[in-house]
């Protein structure tokens, strides 16, 4: 009854066969292609629960430093709980504005969420002869305030440029408004989100050339190291995995805006699956590394407040291994974050 009233309209006052495709039983739909609600509901409950997850492991291994990986799950959560509200209330715009502003800017906290751990790895492994900027290709000191700043400063020019979009997109009472057409409409909002995930993307990328880098020449430092390999590389695998995750979804978010008024990859833009699979698959993916590697169960406890005593941190690798007693023939002991205070399973 609905649908053949509807179709009777569209007829009568000739809607354009684009502007009545945002139309779904009635209610104009804010997406450019009629989303699909059982994937919704698949969102809605797969990100909410491995966020819970991620928050009891913060909170189990007091991994303190890990704090925007806190905030980056807790936007995700937010958007696709709000996605399926949007979905099955077209005509309702908050949960759509709201699922858009979280999914769009949560992986900013995300990649900051690396940098941190990446910071807390280099302290724990590299020698202490090695924390120079000729050998890292950053200073060592300054790795979390470096990357952090600058991911948090794309962070809010994608805010800013995310925000004239969707209050171009609420003020609109057109018929056929979408987000792609608030896109188009406000230049400047389109040209600082842009400006903002090529920010970041840059960022990002620069600092998984550094983190990957890293990772390569440590490999001849493992008799310097302070004795379990594996408990550290686990940690270096878990950053140059989310690296080329984020990075993909970066690179998708960047290239499906439209960027002219009559170009720009409209596939991207029309096609849920492309959202699903370019940007909402890779920040599960992530989400799911972060669990299985979640640095507090590897790294001591010394290493995971909010803080990082570097003076501290150099002292203890000094005193459990001296670099002028290193030898071939030494034989190297495994050690575990337990012998620090910390770790898997601990709770003191």
């Amino acid at each position: 009854m609905t649908g053949a009233f509807f179709i009777s309209i569209s007829e009568h006052v000739n809607l354009p066969k684009r502007a009545s495709a945002h139309y779904t039983q009635g209610f104009l739909n804010p997406y450019i292609y009629d989303p699909s609600i059982p994937i919704a509901i698949v969102g809605a409950v797969v990100f909410p629960l491995i966020s819970a997850f991620l928050v009891y492991q913060y909170i189990r291994y007091r991994s303190w430093f890990f704090w925007a990986a806190l905030i980056g799950v807790v936007m995700e959560a937010i958007g696709f709980i709000c996605r399926i509200v949007s979905a099955t209330d077209e005509h309702n715009d908050l949960p759509f504005i709201i699922s858009f502003l979280m999914i769009l800017l949560a992986p900013s906290f995300l990649a900051a969420a690396c940098y941190t751990a990446f910071s807390r790895v280099v302290w724990f492994s590299c020698p202490t002869h090695a924390l120079s900027f000729k050998t890292l290709w950053c200073f060592p000191r300054w790795i979390t305030p470096t990357f952090v700043i600058f991911d948090l400063f794309s962070f809010l020019i994608q805010l800013v440029g995310a925000g004239q979009i969707s209050r171009s997109y609420d003020h609109d009472s057109s018929y056929d408004r979408s987000i792609e057409g608030s896109e188009k409409k406000v230049t400047s909002g389109r040209v600082i989100l842009v400006l903002g995930l090529i920010l970041q993307m840059s960022c990002f990328a620069s600092f998984a050339i550094i983190a990957v880098r890293y990772f390569v020449i440590s490999r001849a430092w493992r008799e310097d190291d302070l004795g379990d390999w594996k408990m550290w590389r686990k940690l270096s695998w878990m950053i140059t995995i989310v690296a080329g995750l984020i990075t993909l979804r970066a690179i998708y978010r960047t290239v499906e805006i439209p960027h002219d008024k009559d170009s720009g990859l409209k596939y991207l833009q029309s096609h849920e699956w492309c959202f699903w699979t370019f940007d909402a698959l890779p920040v599960l993916l992530t989400l799911v590394v972060f669990a299985f590697f979640h640095p507090g169960r590897y790294l001591p406890r010394s290493y995971t407040g909010f803080t990082l005593d570097k003076r501290t941190a150099i002292q203890q690798k000094e005193e459990i291994r001296p670099p002028s007693v290193i030898t071939q023939d030494v034989e190297l002991r495994t050690y575990s974050p337990q012998d620090f205070g910390g770790g898997v399973g601990m709770r003191v």
